[in-house]
């Protein structure tokens, strides 16, 4: 029924066709999305017992009482504080580490950041925050090396066939 009592009056609906062959890009051909990396935030309030240890990325605004041991990066806030050894690629201290760092490429200790153990790094900067320890430097990371190609013959199977017609 209509507006006001009367029959209501309906427009046929024509649907349009779908036409696979509209797209010109196919999907193969779309970019693939980026790699997750895995971050992970202890919040101001925080404190976490135990170890870290894994890839990506830890940011310590809270507290942790532990170890941690990363293939990826540590960030310490200003408001963070870690008791226990930290290892991992790339070390930035703003708040505090009780405990000794070890940064494989670079530690970077903020000025408002401290130290209270000894590091091991391949690049640090001070930036007027307080290291309680002594440093060792570490040799740089090296790149992957390419693999050497096999030494000796090339032999090919027995199905191949040189043709001399090319």
């Amino acid at each position: 029924m209509g507006l006001f009592g009367g029959p209501s009056k309906q427009e046929p609906i024509n649907p349009t066709p779908f036409d696979g062959d509209a797209f010109e890009e196919p999907f193969d051909s779309l970019p693939s999305l980026p790699k997750a990396h895995g971050n992970t935030i202890i919040a101001k309030g925080i404190t976490f017992t135990g170890v870290i240890r894994g890839e990506g990325s830890v940011q310590v605004e809270g507290c942790v009482e532990g170890e941690i041991d990363l293939s990826g990066s540590v960030t310490v806030a200003t408001t963070g504080l870690i008791q226990g050894p930290v290892t991992a690629d790339i070390v930035r201290v703003a708040g505090d580490v009780q405990g000794s760092v070890t940064a494989r490429e670079h530690l970077c200790l903020e000025r408002t950041g401290g130290i209270h153990g000894d590091v091991a790094t391949a690049s640090l900067v001070v930036e007027n925050g307080r290291l309680d320890g002594s440093s060792t430097m570490l040799a740089p990371a090296e790149p992957p090396k390419a693999p050497e190609p096999p030494a000796g013959d090339l032999q090919f199977g027995e199905n191949y066939h040189l043709d001399d017609d090319i």
